[in-house]
């Protein structure tokens, strides 16, 4: 059950895309994208819940519920820049550091399923990645923000949900730097561990 409910997480992210295509023209599409997005954000909490409660943890959940929330937030960063609501520099910034896990994953999965088990720091940035994604999703058009550089933005218009998303990012990538810091140095140390268990 928590995996079917992990893979749902996967399966919402082109219907996210979908509606926040048609927001432009059509604010209901908005509200409805929210909503999608808000479902997806409930599955990461509710798939690893689950699987506690049960006591289902597999090793593919141990791997896919991470990847699973890389590609929908992926997905969700992707979209909102293209639309010109997220800068391009937060978008390099959160998806360098996904990418550089989700290449690692397979690998250290295979040396230690505790290295790629989600750490507290990554379950934050998550989270207020999340937020900021929601509230981000709520900026009302036209959107012009530059495709790079940071012209456009609201950083201090206090009465536009872009201002909160933004600075909610802010924070989400901070800890999204921390938690790849700290799953970088996981991996260093089982791989120097190895290396000297060789000789």
């Amino acid at each position: 059950m928590a995996n079917f409910i992990t893979i749902l997480r996967i399966v919402a992210s082109p219907v996210f895309v979908a509606l926040m295509v048609r927001s432009n023209a059509n604010p209901a599409a908005r509200y409805a994208a929210l909503g999608v997005f808000m479902f997806g954000a409930l599955t990461d909490w509710a798939d690893g819940f689950i699987a506690r409660k049960t006591n289902t943890v597999t090793r593919f959940g141990i791997v896919a519920d991470p990847l699973a929330d890389r590609i929908f937030i992926g997905t969700a960063l992707v979209t909102l820049y293209l639309m010109r609501i997220l800068p391009f520099v937060f978008l390099i910034v959160v998806l360098g550091r996904d990418l550089i896990m989700a290449i690692g994953y397979p690998f250290i999965g295979k040396i230690d399923r505790d290295t790629v088990a989600v750490h507290w720091t990554g379950k934050l940035a998550t989270a207020i990645l999340f937020v900021a994604l929601t509230l981000l999703t709520l900026s009302s058009a036209p959107h012009e923000g530059a495709r790079l550089g940071f012209e456009g933005f609201k950083f201090f218009d206090f009465l536009e949900w872009q201002t909160y998303g933004l600075w909610f990012f802010v924070m989400g990538m901070f800890w999204s730097v921390v938690s790849g810091t700290v799953y970088i140095l996981r991996t260093i140390k089982i791989l120097d561990i190895g290396s000297r268990g060789r000789f």
